[in-house]
């Protein structure tokens, strides 16, 4: 038997209760078994068990929410690249399950953990710099010397996003709330007002089309117009998250469904014919980034780091950190300690 912490239907964070559970049994397509000693809370995990993506994502109760893991291997079978004992993290979407002590997951879900980073830091970075690496470097090819934007710099995937940018060789400029503009001059990032981006620009000598990237983490049609005059011709707006600012915070619709086809169908169609198109967006990402020689590097280097929120949660509190990941108020990414740590 395992702890778990299960939700039964969609709902508030209360209804989140810890139970014992049997422990899962390997399987053909999920064939590691994995004590999970950290997972986090995402956006995206409160979207879900709110219901608010049942139109678009499915779930079997009872679910276990928690798509990051870091954690050790239990059990292996012959002939695969992990064995029992060693360390890995990685990520679950969107079926989820690492609200618990042990999880089952396969190969491609998971990577070898950097030895630099701790538990927590590890279940914190998983899903949002593998999101993050996509949106620079896969489709937005960000090479030495790019001038780099970033909307949401402060937030888990743009906070990596600056700084997988900024590994690249590229100067960075990120969009931010009062408050985190520190945070992103610490990183390196010279930050900028979202609500008085072209005059802050003017005012750095920053005009017309300069950006060669921009990355948008937040959603929001607006983004993408504000954006669109600041590229240069053949410059790349990439989106993560699509013409919906904060995707899935309100209940999906049809309404919202068909709203979103009439912005998207238009630039779809554009980027079919036209090869030096400037939209692109994405919804996914793949673990196997994590194993990418280049961004292992910069992880174990410390390069490209995740920022914790300093309230500590144990499997007990999942109700309570959900909670807090809706008031948007955390300082970093939630994690919640699983296991004892001794490993």
């Amino acid at each position: 038997m395992m702890r778990a912490a299960l939700i039964r239907q969609y709902g508030a964070p209360a209804n989140i209760c810890t139970e014992e559970v049997p422990k899962p049994v390997p399987s053909k397509k999920f064939p590691l078994l994995v004590k999970v000693m950290a997972t986090t809370v995402n956006p995206a995990d409160c979207k879900q068990r709110s219901g608010n993506l049942k139109m678009v994502v499915k779930h079997e109760f009872p679910v276990s929410f928690g798509q990051d893991f870091a954690g050790v291997i239990e059990a292996a079978p012959e002939g695969c690249r992990y064995k029992p004992g060693d360390h890995v993290y990685g990520c679950t979407a969107p079926r989820n399950g690492c609200g618990a002590e042990f999880v089952c997951v396969s190969e491609s879900e998971c990577a070898p953990k950097p030895s630099a980073l701790d538990w927590a830091e590890a279940a914190a970075t998983a899903t949002s710099v593998a999101t993050a690496y996509r949106g620079i470097v896969s489709i937005g090819g960000a090479t030495a010397g790019q001038s780099v934007l970033v909307h949401g710099a402060a937030g888990g995937v743009g906070a990596a996003a600056c700084q997988i940018a900024m590994a690249s060789g590229c100067k960075v400029w990120g969009t931010c709330s009062t408050g985190n503009r520190a945070f992103l001059t610490s990183l390196g990032v010279t930050p900028l007002d979202y609500a008085s981006l072209p005059s802050e620009l003017a005012a750095a000598g920053v005009g017309g089309s300069f950006f060669d990237l921009v990355l948008d983490a937040v959603g929001g049609d607006d983004y993408y117009e504000l954006s669109l005059p600041l590229l240069v011709p053949n410059g790349k707006y990439v989106s993560a998250v699509g013409p919906v600012r904060n995707g899935g915070s309100e209940p999906i619709t049809v309404g919202t469904l068909l709203w979103t086809m009439r912005k998207l169908i238009p630039r779809l169609l554009v980027a079919a014919i036209w090869p030096w198109r400037k939209y692109h967006l994405y919804l996914s990402f793949d673990v196997g980034d994590l194993r990418q020689p280049e961004l292992a590097k910069w992880i174990e280097a410390r390069r490209v780091l995740p920022r914790l929120d300093p309230q500590p949660f144990d499997l007990s509190q999942l109700a309570d950190a959900h909670t807090k990941c809706e008031t948007h108020h955390s300082e970093g990414r939630i994690v919640i300690q699983v296991g004892d740590g001794k490993h």
